[in-house]
């Protein structure tokens, strides 16, 4: 299964996108953490060029919502960076080849409600490039939690079986860095705990 998620600059499906990351596991094997997280794809994009050469729009509440997030997160995603910062097609080539390397074309593809998908499926039309996974195999992660375990609000806690590495989600994760993201909804969808 592979969990996406992007980090972007508005709440439309022709938005900027900051960055995108992806993890893929294999619930059957329990993976970690750390193990997904250490084998997770993550790209950073030129913001400005989106702008300018394919008219991505920016939003301006989004703008104020990133104004308000820690600097760590800002790092990874919000602030421009020459030395890593791509073409989306450049980006998106890249996580094609990852995506192709697990050889699972089968899987799902969960994500945290549909505006990723959109996101993407609007940048893939845009520039005619063939998605990297059919839209058929889009799953929304948080319906799935509420199903599984009972709760309404798409997020469950983690109970770690004791064969999986420590985990704890207060130490692990930072919201909004796309890649914590990911690792978290896997947990999450693996290892949630059912309400009583």
């Amino acid at each position: 299964m592979f969990v996406f998620d992007v980090e972007t600059l508005g709440k439309e499906s022709n938005s900027v996108i900051l960055s995108m990351a992806a993890i893929y596991f294999d619930p059957d094997k329990g993976p970690s953490y750390k193990e997904m997280y250490d084998d997770a794809f993550f790209v950073k994009f030129d913001v400005v060029d989106q702008m300018k050469r394919l008219d991505r729009k920016v939003g301006k509440t989004t703008m104020q919502w990133w104004a308000k997030q820690c600097d760590n997160v800002k790092i990874k995603s919000f602030k421009p960076n020459p030395a890593i910062d791509v073409k989306f097609e450049d980006g998106y080539e890249a996580m094609r080849q990852w995506a192709a390397s697990k050889k699972d074309d089968k899987c799902y593809v969960w994500a945290r409600g549909n505006l990723d998908q959109l996101v993407l499926d609007s940048f893939e039309e845009q520039l005619e490039l063939k998605p990297i996974w059919p839209f058929s195999r889009w799953r929304d992660v948080r319906t799935a939690i509420d199903f599984l375990y009972g709760v309404t609000n798409g997020y469950v806690t983690v109970e770690v079986p004791p064969w999986v590495d420590a985990f704890d989600p207060a130490l692990h994760v930072t919201k909004h860095n796309p890649i914590d993201d990911c690792c978290f909804d896997a947990m999450q969808l693996m290892y949630g705990k059912k309400n009583d």
